[in-house]
C-alpha cells in the first residue's frame, strides 16, 4: 500500500503522483490519497510493501498529518519506508514527525517533475520506474538471432535498462570454446547479476550448446526466463522450443520477420517485449518479498523459529522444540514462479542434499491454487521427499502436525 499524505495546496501534485504510480507499476500497487488535515489512521495492517509519501509546502503542517506519520513509524520500527517531498524549494524541512528523513525536492521547473518522484518511490520498493533499471540477460543464437537481439538490446537501453548482450555467441560454432573457459565465466557472472533472462527463441536456438548452458545455469540460480518465441505464421505450434520452459506457460509470441525486414521488429513488437519483461520483473519482485513474508508469519505464529538459509535462492528453515529431546525442523523453498516449475523443484532437492532435509521439506508455490488431480500429476513426476503446497494451505498443514491433507497437499513427509 502506498499512501500519499498531502497538505492543503498540494493536492494537484498528489493526484499526478498517484496517476504516475499506477501507470508505472501497471496496477500492481495500491495508492491512496489522504489529506493531512484529516484525522485518520493507516488503512489496514502493516505490510511489507507499505510506503508513505508526504507532500508538503512552506505552510505549517497540520497536526492530524503529523499524528499519522508518527503512528506509521511506530508501527514499523524496522521496516518503515517514508518519502517526504518538498513542493517549495525555499522550505525543504519535512514535517516535525518526519524531520529525521531528508526530503526530495519537487523540481517543478523540469519537464516531468512527477517522474523523478515516482522513480524514487519505485526505488524504495525495490524497483526503479516500471522496473526499467533491472538487469536483463539477452540469450540468443548468432546464426539467426543476432540482428533481432541487437535491436532489442538497443531499444531496452533507450528505456533505461542495463541489458547484457553476449557477443561471444558469435563463436558458438567453435568447438575450441568449451565449458570452463573464460567465455563461460563471463556468461555465468552476467547471469548471477541478472534479474531476468530474455531468451530469443529462434529456430536454431535449441541447437546452441551455449543457450542450453544458459538455460541450465539460470535454472540452477532460480533465475526466471522469458522466451520470445519466433515462429512462422503458418506454424501451428505454440510456445518455446525448450521443453522445460513449457512448464511456465509464459512466453511472448512473435511472427518471424521476413529476411528482408530492416529492422526486423516494428515499434509495436519492441514495446510488447519490453512491457512483458517489465510486468514479469514486477511480479517477481512482489513474489520474492510477499511470499516469504507470509510463510514466515505463519511459522512464527505457530511458535517456530524462522531462519534464512539462502536469501537469493529463497531457502528457509523453521524449527520448534516439542520437548527437551524432540525438535521439529522444516526446510522450505518459496518459489518465485507463478507455476510449479520442475527445474525449481529439482534445485530445491539439490539444496536439501547439500544442507540436510530436516523433518519436513516444503516446496511452497504462489499464484493459482491448483486442484488435487493436477497437483497429483506433478507430484508423481518427482521422486523427491518434498511436500508441494500453496502458501494458503500452510496453516492447515502445520495445525495437522504435517499430516498429508487429502488431495490438496501432496508429497511425502
Amino acid at each position: 500500500m502506498i499512501v500519499i499524505l498531502y497538505q492543503d495546496g498540494c493536492r494537484d501534485v498528489a493526484e499526478m503522483t498517484s496517476a504516475e504510480l499506477l501507470k508505472a507499476f501497471a496496477g500492481n500497487v495500491e495508492v491512496l490519497l489522504v489529506a493531512a488535515e484529516t484525522d485518520t489512521t493507516w488503512p489496514g495492517a502493516p505490510s511489507w510493501d507499505d510506503l508513505l509519501i508526504v507532500i508538503f509546502n512552506g505552510n505549517a503542517f497540520p497536526a492530524p498529518g503529523n499524528r499519522l506519520i508518527e503512528s506509521y513509524l511506530q508501527q514499523r520500527p524496522d521496516i518503515a519506508q517514508l518519502l517526504p517531498v518538498a513542493i517549495d524549494p525555499a522550505s525543504r524541512k519535512p514535517p516535525e514527525a518526519a524531520a529525521a528523513i531528508k526530503a526530495l525536492s519537487y523540481e517543478a521547473s523540469i519537464s516531468n517533475p512527477t517522474a523523478a518522484l515516482v522513480t524514487r518511490a519505485g526505488g524504495m520498493l525495490g524497483l526503479r520506474l516500471q522496473g526499467r533499471d533491472s538487469k536483463l540477460f539477452i540469450s540468443y543464437r548468432a546464426k539467426d538471432g543476432t540482428t533481432i537481439a541487437k535491436q532489442i538490446y538497443n531499444y531496452l537501453v533507450t528505456l533505461g535498462h542495463r541489458p547484457f548482450l553476449d557477443e561471444a555467441k558469435e563463436f558458438d560454432g567453435d568447438t575450441k570454446i568449451l565449458p570452463g573457459q573464460p567465455v563461460q565465466k563471463e556468461i555465468d557472472e552476467a547471469l548471477k547479476n541478472a534479474n531476468l533472462v530474455l531468451l530469443i527463441d529462434t529456430p536454431s536456438a535449441p541447437d546452441s550448446p551455449w543457450i542450453k548452458h544458459e538455460v541450465d545455469t539460470a535454472d540452477a540460480l532460480l533465475l526466471p526466463i522469458l522466451p520470445v518465441c519466433f515462429r512462422d505464421a503458418r506454424d501451428s505450434r505454440r510456445g518455446p522450443r525448450f521443453r522445460s520452459l513449457l512448464d511456465l506457460q509464459r512466453w511472448i509470441p512473435i511472427v518471424t520477420p521476413p529476411a528482408t525486414a530492416d529492422p526486423p521488429l516494428d515499434a509495436v513488437q519492441l514495446e510488447l517485449i519490453a512491457s512483458e519483461a517489465e510486468k514479469y520483473l514486477c511480479e517477481i519482485f512482489r513474489r520474492k518479498c510477499r511470499v516469504p513474508s507470509v510463510v514466515e508469519k505463519e511459522f512464527v505464529n505457530h511458535g517456530f523459529i524462522w531462519k534464512v538459509l539462502d536469501k537469493n535462492l529463497l531457502m528457509f528453515e523453521s524449527s520448534k522444540d516439542r520437548n527437551t529431546r524432540l525438535r521439529t525442523t522444516v526446510r522450505s523453498h518459496c518459489s518465485l514462479f507463478d507455476q510449479i516449475y520442475s527445474p525449481a523443484i529439482k534445485r530445491f532437492d539439490e539444496f536439501l542434499k547439500s544442507t540436510g532435509r530436516g523433518n519436513y521439506s516444503l516446496f511452497i508455490y504462489d499464484g493459482e491454487l491448483l486442484p488435487g488431480p493436477q497437483l497429483e500429476e506433478i507430484v508423481k513426476s518427482h521422486s523427491e521427499d518434498v511436500i508441494i503446497l500453496h502458501h494458503q494451505e500452510l496453516a492447515a498443514l502445520i495445525d495437522s502436525e504435517f499430516t498429508i491433507l487429502g488431495a490438496s497437499v501432496l508429497g511425502a513427509s
